[in-house]
């Protein structure tokens, strides 16, 4: 072979080894790119694929499509559905390991109905970002939306109840009835028996959460039937329809530090329980009633001439000596009743009120101050302890039983009453009113009978005309004449039942004495329900003040 032939072979044979190799390049950098292209693979664990599609559901973020369901299947255990989803490469940031993802379906709450367009189009899932930095491949399908998105601001309480009614997540946070915030959480703590609510309150509305702000359960209708008479409120409309809570401050308080950032509240079953748990600096007092506490009930009021000082803790008191029940004792005939004097009622300064209190308890003792029993509401039976001063009243002081001083008391308001009339019956029972009138009734008889002789002797002597005849009735005159004698002494002696100081007539006097008393004790109420008779069921409707006219 020549030179000539082997140089033009040369070329040929580079050509034909270099060809395999850059077509192999390009093959494996067009497969990059696709999978490049393709995104990034996730995978989402949901109960069940109710109305999800392979290939079609989409994922979007603010309705904008991020992404597509690529396959479905059963998990080993074929408990819960994996679904593949391909997410576009240029959203990868929004994977952190907090996103959350629902689907979007047609809802019903009290805020309106979302979802409406999936009627035709079909379900979609709907994939909130997160703020962590931690990129995740595996997340868990909600059964409900994120109620607060991350980008709105506001903050975040925590809530707990032990005795308020149960409410749902997405129920509505309202102060002064303007909603300011709504529930995101609802679980049952099973360690303490409480429900735990986390809520947030959209800004700038939670500046107005303050350390001092209460907590109460707004239901739609509201029936308070208690010794004020009947009270009946209403709410708006979604508040009838889901409930709500209510967050103000306490009456004749302005709002302290404002509260940070999950801060704990507790949250009451309503308003007038929201305000009683505010009075936390009290003291315990025994009160020792020797008549009926039928009608008086944990929680009822305790007042001084109206204004309220006080609660009732236990009625009766739950206190033990020596194993057995206070009102057990041997010896003993009175209820003990364990009341607490709270006095941030007394004063709005409780400290000061506290030692206004210690001062002077034991001259008002000392003056008359007792506790007494009080109707307060006729139609249910409830009562109330009053505390008001009875001069009459025998000298006392504060004593102490076991761990609590005790105050004495008397019996007076409805109770007193009932207890005034039963004595007055009794007594007119005791009366001996059927012995006197049978010997009124025999005294009478005879009179009828002497009568009826005298009678006689006069007619017969009328008749005989002489003086022989006269002799012949002597006998029969002495006889009527002694009748006549006994019967006026028996006669006697039965007005001597009736003279001015007998048993009988003192008897009499005292009954129409306390006949008396009852009808003035009586005659303010008779004049009150002849004025209002609706008195037994509503409020005492208060007299308006007169207005002046012009002449």
């Amino acid at each position: 072979m020549n030179d000539h032939a082997y140089i033009e072979s040369k070329p040929k044979f580079s050509v034909i080894w270099f060809v395999p190799i850059i077509a192999l390049f390009v093959t494996a950098w067009m497969l990059y790119q696709h999978q490049l292209n393709q995104g990034h693979t996730i995978f989402i664990k949901m109960t069940n694929a109710d109305g999800i599609v392979a290939g079609k559901t989409e994922v979007r973020v603010r309705s904008v499509k991020i992404g597509t369901i690529q396959s479905l299947r059963l998990q080993i255990d074929q408990n819960a559905v994996i679904a593949k989803v391909q997410i576009d490469n240029m959203y990868a940031s929004l994977l952190t390991d907090d996103a959350k993802i629902w689907v979007v379906k047609p809802r019903i709450d009290e805020s309106g109905i979302s979802g409406m367009n999936t009627l035709l189009s079909g379900v979609y899932l709907e994939l909130e970002p997160g703020s962590s930095k931690i990129k995740s491949s595996l997340f868990t399908l909600q059964d409900e939306p994120a109620l607060i998105g991350t980008d709105i601001k506001g903050k975040r309480f925590k809530l707990k109840s032990r005795h308020a009614e149960v409410l749902d997540v997405g129920t509505g946070i309202y102060f002064r009835n303007f909603k300011v915030g709504q529930i995101e959480s609802a679980n049952f703590n099973t360690d303490n028996l409480a429900m735990e609510y986390g809520i947030f309150v959209f800004s700038p509305y939670d500046e107005l959460i303050s350390n001092n702000m209460i907590f109460w359960v707004s239901s739609g209708v509201s029936v308070n039937l208690s010794t004020e008479g009947i009270q009946v409120s209403t709410g708006s409309l979604s508040k009838l329809i889901k409930g709500g809570i209510s967050a103000d401050y306490p009456p004749n308080q302005e709002p302290n530090a404002e509260a940070i950032q999950n801060t704990g509240f507790t949250l009451h079953e309503n308003f007038s329980v929201a305000l009683e748990q505010r009075f936390d600096d009290f003291d315990f007092f025994l009160i020792e009633f020797e008549q009926s506490v039928r009608g008086l009930s944990t929680g009822a009021p305790v007042e001084y001439r109206g204004m309220r000082i006080g609660t009732v803790e236990q009625a009766p008191a739950q206190l033990q000596h020596d194993g057995q029940p206070l009102y057990f004792q041997q010896g003993s005939t009175s209820i003990p009743v364990l009341i607490r004097i709270e006095y941030g009622r007394i004063f709005e300064n409780s400290q000061l009120a506290r030692e206004y209190w210690q001062k002077n308890i034991e001259k008002w003792i000392r003056n008359g101050l007792r506790a007494s029993l009080k109707s307060g509401n006729m139609l249910t039976g409830a009562v109330y302890i009053e505390l008001d001063f009875y001069p009459e009243a025998p000298q006392a002081s504060v004593t102490t039983a076991l761990l609590y001083p005790t105050l004495p008391s008397v019996s007076s308001g409805f109770t007193a009453l009932s207890e005034q009339v039963t004595k007055l019956l009794n007594k007119i029972n005791s009366l001996p009113l059927n012995n006197t009138l049978i010997q009124l009734d025999g005294t009478l008889e005879q009179y009828r009978q002497m009568a009826m002789e005298m009678n006689q002797l006069v007619s017969s002597f009328n008749q005989s005309g002489t003086a022989n005849k006269v002799n012949e009735n002597l006998d029969d005159i002495s006889t009527t004449l002694t009748q006549l004698t006994s019967s006026l002494k028996q006669f006697e002696k039965t007005l001597t039942h009736y003279q001015q100081d007998s048993s009988m007539v003192e008897q009499l006097t005292d009954t129409l004495e306390e006949l008396e008393s009852l009808s003035n004790t009586l005659k303010p109420f008779a004049k009150s329900l002849n004025e209002q008779p609706n008195m037994l069921i509503f409020n005492k409707s208060n007299i308006a003040d007169p207005e002046p006219r012009k002449k």
